[in-house]
């Protein structure tokens, strides 16, 4: 039996995924907001960022995996857009608040656990504060967690960070 029970709960995993994809609104995001990317995506805390679990993504969309990237934070700290687009997505998941911001051309990104006053619909531009680090689920505390889903395939978020810091040439040997 306790088997079952596992499977049944990992079985939520990619529902979960399904229905966070769904929204109900239009993927259309307003002018100004996102939509062309001609800027980097910025990471969605400010100052220096430090990772305290990288992205790993599952071998089958069904098994597990880390499907995002857990930036360290304490509770309270603002979140920001780290890019325009429109909240697709602000209730709970189980035990813990999350914001999922929908940045057009299949790209949306996810926030947990996250705290917000704003409502579906409403446009968010680049580095705007949607909300706060609240408490719940893993990151209970310590950290967020950032999940970026291209279509309905989870990606590497740090990916999309563009690095300013100047090249270093190693050795070949």
């Amino acid at each position: 039996m306790k088997k079952f029970r596992r499977f049944r709960s990992l079985a939520v995993l990619p529902l979960l995924a399904v229905l966070l994809a769904l929204s109900p609104l239009p993927p259309t995001v307003p002018s100004g907001t996102a939509g062309e990317f001609d800027q980097p995506w910025h990471w969605p805390l400010s100052g220096d960022v430090q990772v305290l679990r990288e992205f790993v993504g599952p071998a089958q969309t069904w098994l597990p995996g880390h499907r995002g990237v857990d930036l360290k934070a304490a509770a309270g700290i603002s979140v920001l857009a780290p890019q325009g687009g429109v909240v697709s997505y602000r209730g709970f998941i189980v035990d813990r608040p999350v914001i999922v911001v929908d940045h057009g051309q299949g790209f949306k990104s996810s926030f947990e656990p996250v705290t917000s006053s704003l409502r579906v619909g409403d446009a968010v531009r680049e580095r705007e504060v949607i909300g706060e680090v609240a408490s719940g689920a893993h990151c209970d505390g310590r950290c967020l967690h950032w999940g970026v889903r291209l279509n309905v395939e989870y990606i590497d978020p740090a990916l999309l960070i563009e690095d300013l810091r100047p090249s270093i040439l190693l050795p070949l040997h």
